[in-house]
């Protein structure tokens, strides 16, 4: 960029920066002095006043050097915490990318792809118990929130069995076998009433 088109972005950007001073000073309502040194010009450009930037200057020289440099960090204790970003970073990561592998691993034991667990190295198998039982208490909170924060019971440990059938008893009977099919009008050989009667109160027939 030459000389010509450094002047004139110079001419253009600076009544936009001084526009951002002002509205900076009205909207946080803090002391704020803007000085500015133009190419070939003895005298800088200053906003709001002359008074007002040399009050803001004698304020800042009037803090001691260690409360001015506290913040400042050297070339050690930037890379430092550029690391300990950086690591804090890289955690956060790795933790969504083995929430990310529980979960295809639960997604394929429920779709049939896998029969079991036993393969898993004893890290992998504790964090996925750690992932199935945080989705259960995930599951359970939602269930107390769409009841109406009733407590339900704690899910089971394991499966419980039902209990067994009991059959009805059954009823022996001293009854004679039926006779064979007679015609309607010969009632011959038939049990009377009496007989029947007399079966029932001494258990044999005539």
């Amino acid at each position: 960029m030459d000389r010509a088109e450094r002047k004139r972005t110079l001419e253009k950007r600076l009544p936009n920066l001084l526009k951002k001073a002002r509205e900076f000073a009205v909207l946080c309502d803090v002391p704020t002095s803007l000085l500015v040194y133009l190419p070939g010009k003895d005298q800088p450009v200053v906003w709001p006043s002359q008074e007002a930037a040399l009050d803001v200057v004698r304020r800042y020289k009037e803090v001691g050097d260690l409360q001015r440099f506290k913040n400042n960090l050297d070339g050690a204790e930037f890379i430092r915490k550029m690391i300990d970003k950086a690591k804090a970073e890289l955690c956060t990561v790795q933790r969504q990318t083995r929430d990310k592998e529980m979960n295809l691993l639960i997604d394929d034991f429920f779709a049939g792809r896998r029969r079991s667990f036993d393969d898993l190295s004893p890290e992998v198998f504790a964090a996925l118990e750690s992932t199935v039982e945080k989705k259960l208490r995930a599951v359970t909170a939602r269930q107390q929130e769409l009841l109406g924060g009733a407590v339900l019971p704690p899910l089971p440990t394991q499966l419980v069995q039902p209990p067994p059938l009991v059959m009805a008893p059954t009823f022996s009977s001293n009854l004679p076998p039926l006779p064979p099919a007679l015609d309607a009008s010969d009632v011959s050989g038939l049990t009377t009433t009496d007989e029947l009667q007399a079966f029932f109160m001494n258990g044999d027939l005539p």
